[in-house]
């Protein structure tokens, strides 16, 4: 290990590329993968530990609500850690995240109003507050990406989950949005730095028919001034460090798989610096449901080559097939050395060494 990587006065991103000039293939490809930890046999920490062979990116901790008991939730959490870092040749942490739009799914913690509810009282500064009893609760039990604040604009009441959004009004979401992600990411607690992870990006409201991720045909100037506006003041009024794209084709395009949402507009005209996150499944969904790529890998480098730096829950499109990819030269290393070191960056930034 180089004293750079191990130097705390260094930047992240010095550290993160330090660390990545030292890595395996293996342990590369596996820091942009998750895994979902919970059957019958959560307890069962020798199976969790073949499931995570050379490390791992991101942990699901979405069932943790099973658990009875909060200090059982919290010492399991702290025990996958440590299989996560004695499985990797680096010993590096794993980054836990969780949904955080009404509080966590943790026992005894706080339980807020649902976002169309919250979006009724016009209150950045109260949304502030709440986001940061959610990242204290969350820290607490290890867990330091939180999924939200959900950003869309919600205009067709068809649509089911029209809750989880602050409203139809794009000002309205900007404002409260922007606080939630401050408070999330303002604060620290046991060492550890909480981020956002804000979704959907982008137009997931508008899809055909109020339908669950079916397509999204939404013109330029609405996608940018409407759906796109409360992104865009997250990123640039309080940081912003994570985006979750949709599950929808937009005007035709797959978002997982799109480089001018993913890269163009979010990165280079957004200036969006952090982590991609893909929803659960996203990644595998642009080839299954959407149709691109012969194979989930061919669709996963196309997702990676559009700006995706992580695939959740389990990897379809980011998995071992893909990964060989890289090994035999058919794919550029330097696409995937890009997406580890942003995640590397995020968990030094964490806290998580």
């Amino acid at each position: 290990m180089s004293a750079a990587y191990l130097d705390q006065t260094l930047e992240p991103e010095i550290r993160a590329q330090a660390l990545l000039e030292e890595m395996s293939l293996e342990e590369k490809a596996a820091q942009l993968t998750g895994v979902f930890p919970f059957d019958e046999n959560y307890k069962d920490f020798d199976s969790i530990s073949a499931r995570v062979p050379h490390g791992i990116g991101e942990v699901s901790t979405l069932e943790m609500r099973r658990i009875e008991t909060l200090e059982e939730a919290a010492a399991w959490q702290k025990k996958v850690q440590e299989i996560v870092m004695e499985n990797s040749e680096h010993h590096i942490p794993a980054i836990f995240h969780m949904e955080g739009l009404c509080g966590p799914f943790i026992q005894d913690s706080t339980s807020f109003p649902a976002g169309i509810g919250r979006g009724a009282g016009f209150d950045p500064e109260l949304e502030e507050r709440i986001a940061e009893i959610v990242s204290r609760q969350e820290a607490a039990c290890g867990i330091t990406h939180i999924l939200a604040p959900v950003l869309d604009i919600s205009r067709d009441s068809r649509m089911g989950r029209q809750g989880e959004a602050y409203g139809e009004d794009p000002a309205l979401a900007a404002a409260l949005g922007t606080a939630y992600t401050r408070g999330i990411q303002k604060g620290e607690t046991a060492g550890r730095k909480t981020e956002s992870v804000a979704k959907h990006f982008l137009a997931f409201h508008n899809s055909e028919g109020g339908i669950h991720g079916a397509a999204s045909d939404t013109p330029t100037r609405l996608l940018e001034e409407i759906y796109g506006k409360p992104f865009q003041a997250a990123i640039r009024e309080a940081d912003l460090l994570g985006i979750m794209p949709c599950y929808c084709t937009i005007n035709g395009e797959p978002a997982s798989a799109s480089y001018g949402l993913l890269t163009k507009l979010l990165r280079k005209d957004m200036g969006f610096h952090g982590v991609c996150f893909s929803d659960y499944g996203a990644v595998g969904n642009t080839h299954s449901a959407q149709h691109i790529g012969e194979t989930p890998e061919e669709a996963g480098l196309l997702c990676l080559k559009a700006g995706m730096d992580l695939e959740v829950s389990e990897p379809i499109g980011f998995g071992d097939k893909f990964r060989e990819m890289f090994r035999d030269g058919r794919a550029d290393m330097s696409l995937l050395d890009r997406a580890v070191l942003r995640v590397l960056t995020a968990k030094f930034r964490m806290g998580l060494f």
